[in-house]
């Protein structure tokens, strides 16, 4: 299903969207052309992040394939600005929608001196995977990857 830009109430991603584009959306890392990156709420991977579609979309397949490839192209970009930035061992990448029906990317960050590196992420007990972080370490973090994905994408814009 693709729908336009205003996208679907009942959706939990268009809701943050939403929330986005009306400044209460903190997390907010950067405004690509076809998406939004968010610093992931839990940081149980320092760094991990989420790259929501702008348009209300169920199905990768189902976006017409120019927009499906500059949406591909952004989360390459944003994978090669985390590995610049952070220097992960390995990024692991997950666009699953069973819970959120929007397309949708998690993107995390693996370290080597992560006990847990050999098996998906969402195996790590759920108790471990509650990492706040206080505001200046997350702003700071925001601030480090925007930076390189600006750099990246010139036509980045700040969330």
């Amino acid at each position: 299903m693709v729908s336009d830009e205003t996208g679907n109430r009942a959706c939990g991603i268009c809701s943050i969207i939403e929330r986005i584009r009306g400044g209460t959306f903190l997390d907010c890392v950067a405004e690509l052309p076809r998406s939004w990156l968010t610093l992931g709420d839990a940081q149980f991977y320092r760094g991990y992040c989420v790259l929501l579609a702008k348009r209300h979309v169920t199905e990768l397949h189902a976006m017409p394939r120019g927009e499906a490839h500059e949406l591909l192209d952004e989360i390459l970009a944003v994978g090669r600005t985390l590995a610049e930035v952070l220097k992960p061992l390995k990024l692991n990448y997950e666009c699953l929608g069973n819970q959120e029906p929007h397309v949708h990317w998690h993107i995390f960050p693996r370290y080597l001196d992560d006990p847990m590196r050999f098996v998906p992420v969402w195996q790590r007990p759920e108790a471990e995977r509650k990492v706040p972080l206080e505001y200046s370490v997350r702003a700071g973090l925001i601030a480090a990857i925007r930076s390189g994905l600006i750099r990246r994408i010139p036509t980045t814009r700040i969330g």
